[in-house]
């Protein structure tokens, strides 16, 4: 039998040896890996699409909604004040605020049978109406 031919490497040989095989592969990782596949970057750009439409559709949503709280807050304050004037002076009334584009009726309305008398304001616009109603005692009696 022939023995095969073992050839010794000194340790520095071994080293070399080592870092060449060592920077092949590092190389074939690095190359192999070194950009987006445009599998990769079409499902990005779907998950940034979605949350962003996610982030407008919310930020809509709630505009709205903060608009149509400040509208009904001025409309619960005009008709305060125009409920404040029936208070004072309590005849029926109709008309147009000024600068709001908002319409208002009072109406005093006596009870019957007692001292009480019903103070009614309503205030319309926008699609929308608010309503104070009020009992207070019959002053003219």
């Amino acid at each position: 039998m022939l023995k095969p031919k073992v050839k010794k490497m000194s340790s520095y040989e071994i080293k070399i040896k080592e870092r060449s095989l060592s920077s092949r592969l590092l190389s074939v990782l690095t190359s192999a890996s070194s950009g987006f596949t445009l599998l990769e970057i079409m499902i990005a750009l779907a998950i940034i699409g979605t949350a962003l439409t996610v982030i407008v559709h919310t930020v809509n949503y709630h505009t709205n909604i903060m608009y149509e709280n400040i509208l009904t807050t001025r409309m619960f304050q005009q008709a305060k004040e125009k409920m404040n004037e029936l208070e004072t002076a309590p005849q029926n009334s109709t008309g147009t605020i000024d600068t709001t584009g908002l319409s208002y009726e009072n109406t005093a309305t006596p009870i019957k049978d007692t001292r009480f008398v019903e103070l009614r304001t309503v205030v319309k616009g926008h699609g929308r109406q608010v309503v104070l109603n009020e009992l207070v005692i019959n002053r003219a009696e």
